[in-house]
């Protein structure tokens, strides 16, 4: 049990610490020696938990993704207000996955050299709009989310506005806050959605 938790431990603060240097600095110069020292671990360590820096992202942006869905479904049991709680847990995951605009720079740079990291967000492309779909399935079941729309298409949507607005974020260099422009976007486009 100890040793699993030491595990966890380690695993976390690698990606705690290469997080952490990601947003300091570019991600192409982000070196694993300096990943593994920030931790305290050495190369052979950080090796053992990972294959590369993109899978650390992947990690990360995985565990993002978890928290998100683990949010809505206490919100989904809480029975408060639906566009109110998914634009909350949305914005809270932005906000943590693009803490800085260097990161989000980083990260969509990435997208263009690194095929790896292509499939990895394709994938997280996939989980997300999964999620939203379910708690869009669950307005639609229960008259909050207009039936004129199957689900998919709708977490579709609310992913290319996820992801405009994180463009729009790194094109401005961060002047504009990510809640203006996912959150703002969120909303216009749920009182289309919304059955009143």
């Amino acid at each position: 049990m100890r040793r699993e938790q030491n595990k966890e431990y380690t695993r976390n603060l690698l990606i705690t610490s290469a997080i952490e240097l990601f947003k300091q600095q570019e991600y192409q110069k982000t070196t694993i020696d300096e990943i593994a020292k920030k931790a305290g671990v050495s190369k052979p360590t950080f090796f053992a938990y990972f294959r590369s820096k993109e899978q650390i992202l992947y990690e990360f942006d995985l565990q993002q993704l978890e928290a998100f869905e683990l949010y809505m479904k206490e919100q989904l049991n809480s029975q408060g207000d639906l566009f109110a709680n998914l634009r909350e847990g949305i914005m809270h995951m932005a906000t943590n996955l693009h803490s800085t605009n260097v990161l989000t720079q980083n990260l969509m740079h990435l997208v263009t050299i690194s095929a790896d990291y292509k499939q990895l967000l394709m994938r997280m492309s996939t989980i997300f709009q999964s999620i939203t779909k379910d708690v869009l399935e669950f307005g639609q079941e229960n008259q909050m989310v207009t039936m004129n729309i199957p689900a998919d298409e709708i977490a579709r949507d609310i992913f290319n506005i996820y992801l405009g607005g994180l463009v729009s974020w790194v094109i401005s260099n961060g002047e504009d806050s990510l809640e203006v422009l996912i959150g703002s976007a969120l909303e216009h486009y749920f009182t289309g959605i919304k059955i009143v």
